[in-house]
């Protein structure tokens, strides 16, 4: 089962990686079709404390949640990528570490940081996102250890 949760996860994600994901509109339908089919309605998302673009420990719930998510941690950006850099088979989680930069849209100022996402997996849907700073941090957080 969790090799499919990696093969879950690798489908969202991978055709985001390393695309400047700044320009797109999150409330297109594809992207909710992305949503309806790989996320459970009742996703939950959950950001870094440090985290770059919405802000510190912010909450996401549900399908509605994750657009707002995208559009507040993606929204400060002229540019944005993502290089999603392994996807870690945790069980009923798959963790995605991943080297992030943008560029601010207002300041011009280029951000750069590691984060690592976590992506719990049930019955074929994503239903929990947590973002770490670091894989150990993900791991422990699942009661594993690297």
């Amino acid at each position: 089962m969790s090799e499919e949760n990696v093969e879950i996860v690798r489908a969202v994600y991978g055709p985001f990686d390393g695309v400047d994901v700044a320009g797109i509109d999150w409330d297109n339908e594809v992207i909710r079709e992305i949503l309806e089919r790989w996320y459970s309605p009742d996703v939950e998302t959950t950001t870094l404390e440090s985290g770059i673009g919405s802000g510190p420990s912010r909450s996401y719930s549900g399908w509605d949640g994750q657009v707002r998510y995208l559009k507040e941690w993606f929204g400060p950006f002229s540019e944005y990528r993502t290089d999603i850099l392994d996807y870690i088979d945790a069980g009923d989680r798959v963790i995605v570490p991943v080297h992030a930069s943008g560029i601010g849209s207002g300041s011009g100022i280029r951000v750069e940081m590691e984060l690592v996402i976590s992506n719990e997996v049930r019955d074929g849907r994503i239903t929990r996102v947590d973002q770490y700073d670091t894989v150990e941090d993900a791991l422990e957080a699942a009661g594993l250890s690297e």
